[in-house]
């Protein structure tokens, strides 16, 4: 009799061992699967942040620009910018720096490989290599670069390219350019060079309009 209780307790304590098992199994298998769907969620929403940045949802808005206003014509016989000496647009591979006459850059080598370069055209975050900018130069493009600029002075430059992009002129890159030391802004276009310093309205959209696409001086000016 005494056999039997005892391997009743024993049979009893083993099926509540096993309960517990079962019950801490079920807790975890909780846990993990609290911890996906967090995840999961989490990544939702920083990929709906980026597609919305992507689309310019948090950009400075585009500036009110009237382009067929006086104040940015350039005038018959006026020189917006200094012509620079134009250098050879050799095709380097991509990787291999290229060796310029200016900074930033307003002809010369360059890379060529599909989706990097040249760059798609647009405001970027971020400073691009010299040898991927210098092919939109090619492309009869303007590429503005920017240093030092106050967070307001930088939302004002945003609004301008915003305001010209959507327009006529949308073979622009605006850019961070860390290296510009002797000014602010710096627009380029292929063997032209302004610098400023400070954020100039009307000389931005004057050189923009000088100098884009131009038939005269980038070898593919025609090329979007």
């Amino acid at each position: 009799m005494a056999t039997e209780l005892r391997r009743d307790r024993r049979e009893k304590q083993k099926r509540q061992r096993q309960r517990q098992q079962q019950q801490r199994k079920r807790g975890s298998g909780g846990i993990t699967n609290q911890l996906v769907v967090g995840a999961f969620v989490l990544g939702a929403i920083v990929l709906g942040f980026l597609g919305l940045r992507a689309t310019g949802v948090f950009d400075p808005p585009a500036a009110a620009l009237d382009l067929n206003s006086a104040d940015y014509q350039v005038p018959t016989g006026t020189t917006i910018g200094t012509l620079q000496q134009i250098q050879a647009p050799e095709h380097i591979p991509v990787g291999q720096r290229g060796n310029y006459n200016t900074v930033p850059p307003t002809s010369g080598q360059h890379w060529i490989q599909t989706g990097v370069a040249p760059a798609p055209w647009g405001i970027k975050d971020a400073n691009l290599p010299n040898e991927v900018t210098t092919h939109n130069l090619e492309h009869g493009g303007i590429v503005i670069a920017y240093n030092n600029l106050t967070s307001a002075e930088t939302d004002q430059l945003k609004g301008i390219v915003r305001a010209l992009m959507n327009g006529t002129y949308r073979k622009i890159i605006l850019e961070p350019y860390p290296a510009l030391t002797d000014a602010k802004v710096a627009l380029t276009s292929w063997g032209w060079l302004l610098k400023l310093p400070s954020v100039d309205q009307i000389q931005v959209v004057q050189f923009t309009r000088a100098h884009y696409s131009d038939q005269q001086y980038a070898p593919e000016w025609n090329v979007s």
